[in-house]
């Protein structure tokens, strides 16, 4: 099992997030090794990479935190800055599973109107027990929002998804116009680095 921390998103920054096909666990793997190998030496504003693999083992993902918006490279996936966060203040549970839904959406407006409807769905009583945190990630250019949530387990998630607690997320996700659900999935912490040293 890793022992890496999950990143913590509310730090000042922009995030680059970008998934990539895997042929299976050990391609996966090889992958996550390989790239974490080639960043001994990180580039300037660099400040922590994550890697986390799919369930299903068909998706690497990868989550860079920048310092510098000037040294996040112009090429490659796309850049996002957190918009909001819904956690509890003193958490001190440790994320064993990363939910993600990703949205192309039409602007900037889109985002945030997407983004304030989930928010207001979401239940005014502690909600389910393994449900963690929410991150609410908007594109820099307008195009995108990421769903980033953390929970205790797969099967917490599952056990929530199963008793209807999403129903009315997913209501949202598909019925708001100007909003695209485009993928989503489940993820393990296999990897992090942070300042350049391994974690």
């Amino acid at each position: 099992m890793p022992t890496a921390l999950f990143p913590d998103l509310t730090r000042p920054g922009t995030l680059v997030i970008g998934t990539r096909h895997a042929d299976g666990p050990d391609r996966q793997r090889a992958l996550v090794a390989a790239e974490s190998g080639a960043l001994e030496t990180p580039p300037p504003g660099l400040a922590a990479v994550s890697w986390f693999l799919s369930t299903d083992g068909e998706t690497v993902l990868t989550l860079a935190q920048w310092d510098d918006d000037t040294a996040v490279p112009f090429a490659g996936p796309p850049r996002y800055r957190l918009d909001r966060s819904l956690a509890e203040d003193h958490e001190t549970r440790v994320p064993g599973c990363l939910i993600t839904a990703a949205f192309d959406v039409d602007g900037p407006e889109r985002q945030r109107f997407f983004t304030d409807a989930v928010i207001a769905a979401q239940p005014r009583d502690d909600g389910h027990p393994g449900a963690i945190s929410a991150h609410f990630l908007h594109s820099v250019d307008g195009s995108r929002v990421l769903l980033y949530t953390e929970w205790t387990s797969v099967e917490a998630h599952q056990e929530a998804a199963e008793a209807g607690d999403h129903d009315q997320g997913h209501e949202i996700f598909s019925g708001t116009p100007g909003v695209r659900l485009t993928h989503g999935g489940r993820f393990h912490l296999q990897h992090a680095l942070r300042c350049g040293a391994a974690s």
